[in-house]
């Protein structure tokens, strides 16, 4: 019974009372008098009915004033220290009781709030303890995630449902198109398709390797996806852990060299039978005519030109994709140049002159192993041939760079140069060439000896392929700042009920929340107001995850109210360009699927977002939750239910008001004080939670907003 029905119940039972004492002794007056003396009080009282009734009221109204006073000062009062007093115990520890009202009461306060002072001490030391035990654990889990941002790889990891416990900045990248399908507590099922995973499974099951491979499309992309499981005490599957790699790149390539290889074949088997078959006739018929020698000559040496044609053609195309190696890394041609002058001065004991090139060029190229060959083969010139000085230049040729080796003096024969490409490097360590022959293999590219133009000295020139740039995904903003890092990771999720009861029967603390909140052009959506911003957060697990946000502006295709900018402060050149709601809000039904909706004083925003469902197609159906209502429950007493006035008691900085990502915070952090106010109350499901708010003297009022019409 609430607090107006008791002091109307407290009025009639006392008025009550006192009628039937005042009635018994009129009819004890009545019936000791004579008959005389009866019909003398009833002429009196039949003449001052106007002032016996009065004085009856008045007697009533100084009753229901005593009544009133009694009950502010014995009913309400205790009411209000024992809302506040669970206020501190499960919300603001730092908040006290006013100390007002009569002695007992004050007395009352004073004793709580000596009691919640020694609380929050004893809780600080609890949480000072709590801190200090898991300071170690929190360490580990903050390596571990600085090593996960750090990985080039896309890693999730997943609890046996399927839900993502962890995931990188690299998975975020190459996953998260559209926004929102990656996140704590997401469905990994969204992006990896659930029999590939149920399949690598079972391969790892059945076998005895410690993850299997597979691949899958999404998109434009092809993905190579390694699946590991995780496995809980007793060896029970817990989870599994995915890395996926973009192989759309190295497909592509395999592809082109399969063709190339293709082509290749092909072209040169009719060049090569018309070869053979001029041989075999100069060679069965020696004598045959000079004239028809000649011709046969010449065809094959028209098809030895054709033939080094096309393999010419065939090394230029190849060679930015046939040797796409690990080991092959891009570098400014200066610092190559930089890198095989030190080492020729230093090892090689030859002067190297650099031609500082031109142009700035980019090369692909095994620097630890070139630089070793190049090295090599000055050294051989220095010693073999008395060469003192080498010049080093770098120059591009279509997709490829020259790199040259010039002296003067003769320039080598075939077989010298040979010889010394297969001479051995030395050691290396692991993956280095050992031969200049393998340098020169490894990029895919040719070396030869000429003398120079001049006809004054010779070079060596070795081919070299150029980096190709290719345009990357666009890079991800990270939305929190590198120290919250650890919020990357939710552990806790590997004990997470593996059933999915209806949404009603859960427990409030075992859901998922998208925490919204809209700005718009004015307050009336009936009459053409439309949204321009949503900024929303989720929670998950009872933590707000400040990295998982959603915040877009959105183009109204209309004019902005003067009042509406003076509260949120967009402008209409702010909105210029931005996407429409029909882009807008199926992004943000991605970004918020699977969780409760909770808004503050969320009717105008569900509102704005109905009104919008037959022109967009996105109707957001899962159950809705309103902290203005949620407030009224925890604190029926109070009066106030505004996010400053609620921030005031639950002890939250207001930061960031007014605009819809920072409201939509603001609500979450409320939200979350709500949530231990509404367990101390028993209500502990989300069927509690909405059927307590739907009680509330608001939610009456606000019911006609939720309709829809």
């Amino acid at each position: 019974m609430n607090a107006k029905a008791k002091f109307a119940l407290a009025l009639a039972i006392l008025s009550l009372a006192v009628g039937a004492g005042v009635a018994l002794l009129a009819v004890g007056v009545w019936s000791s008098v004579s008959p005389g003396d009866q019909a003398v009080l009833t002429r009196v009282l039949r003449e001052q009915a106007a002032l016996v009734a009065t004085g009856g009221l008045l007697l009533l109204a100084g009753l229901g004033a005593l009544v009133a006073l009694f009950f502010k000062l014995y009913v309400a009062a205790p009411r209000r220290l024992a809302t506040e007093t669970r206020l501190i115990a499960s919300a603001n520890p730092d908040h006290r009781l006013e100390v007002r009202g009569p002695g007992e009461v004050r007395e009352l306060a004073v004793a709580v709030n000596e009691l919640a002072d020694r609380y929050r001490s004893a809780r600080s030391d609890v949480e000072g303890q709590i801190a200090a035990a898991r300071a170690d654990l929190e360490r580990e889990r903050n390596r571990l995630a600085a090593l996960m941002s750090e990985l080039t790889l896309a890693v999730l990891v997943c609890n046996v449902e399927g839900r993502i416990l962890l995931y990188n900045a690299a998975a975020r990248q190459l996953l998260d198109r559209p926004v929102g399908l990656v996140g704590l507590g997401r469905s990994v099922f969204g992006i990896v398709d659930r029999s590939l995973i149920a399949h690598a499974l079972a391969c790892v099951r059945d076998s005895s390797a410690a993850s299997h491979p597979a691949m899958t499309a999404r998109g434009d992309k092809l993905l190579r996806v390694q699946i590991a499981p995780v496995a809980a005490e007793g060896g029970e599957l817990a989870g599994f852990v995915l890395t996926l790699d973009d192989m759309t790149r190295r497909a592509e390539i395999s592809e082109r060299r399969d063709a190339l290889l293709r082509a290749l074949t092909e072209g040169t088997r009719a060049s090569l039978a018309s070869i053979r078959a001029a041989v075999e006739s100069m060679l069965d018929y020696p004598e045959m005519e000079s004239e028809q020698r000649r011709r046969f000559v010449e065809i094959i040496r028209e098809e030895a030109t054709g033939l080094g044609a096309q393999v010419e053609r065939a090394m230029s195309e190849s060679s930015g994709y046939l040797h796409d190696q690990w080991l092959l890394a891009d570098m400014l041609d200066r610092e190559l140049l930089t890198a095989l002058g030190r080492s020729l001065d230093g090892e090689a004991g030859v002067r190297a002159s650099i031609d500082e090139p031109g142009d700035e060029r980019w090369l692909r190229v095994d620097s630890f192993a070139l630089v070793r060959a190049v090295t090599h083969l000055a050294g051989r010139l220095h010693a073999e041939r008395g060469v003192d000085e080498i010049g080093l230049a770098v120059r591009g040729v279509g997709r490829h760079a020259e790199l040259d080796l010039r002296w003067l003096g003769a320039p080598l024969d075939a077989e010298t140069l040979r010889s010394w490409t297969e001479q051995p490097l030395g050691p290396g360590g692991r993956g280095a060439a050992s031969t200049l022959k393998e340098v020169v293999e490894r990029h895919g590219g040719e070396l030869w000896c000429r003398q120079d133009e001049a006809g004054r000295g010779a070079y060596v020139r070795l081919l070299l392929p150029l980096a190709e740039v290719v345009p990357g995904p666009p890079p991800v903003n990270p939305a929190v700042p590198d120290e919250s890092r650890p919020e990357f990771y939710d552990f806790d999720l590997f004990g997470a009920a593996e059933h999915a009861p209806a949404w009603d029967e859960r427990r409030l603390d075992e859901l998922a929340y998208t925490i919204f909140d809209t700005e718009t052009t004015g307050l009336s959506p009936s009459e053409g107001d439309e949204i321009i911003s949503i900024g929303a957060i989720r929670i998950v697990n009872g933590r707000l995850l400040r990295q998982e946000t959603f915040e877009q502006l959105v183009d109204p295709r209309r004019g902005v109210s003067a009042a509406s900018q003076r509260v949120h402060g967009i402008s209409p050149e702010l909105l210029r360009g931005q996407p429409t709601i029909e882009e807008v809000l199926p992004a943000f039904a991605r970004f918020a699927s699977d969780t409760v909706l909770v808004g503050h004083n969320v009717a105008f925003d569900m509102r704005f977002l109905q009104l919008k469902e037959a022109q967009t197609g996105v109707r957001l159906t899962q159950p809705v939750l309103d902290t203005l209502l949620l407030s009224a429950v925890v604190h029926p007493d109070h009066e106030e239910h505004s996010l400053e006035a609620m921030a005031a008691r639950l002890g939250v900085s207001v930061i960031g008001r007014h605009t819809a990502l920072g409201d939509a915070i603001l609500t979450g952090e409320i939200f979350l004080k709500l949530l231990r106010l509404l367990g101390a109350q028993g209500v502990v499901t989300l069927r509690d939670a909405r059927e307590a708010a739907r009680r509330t003297y608001q939610a009456r009022v606000s019911n006609s907003l939720y309709a829809r019409g």
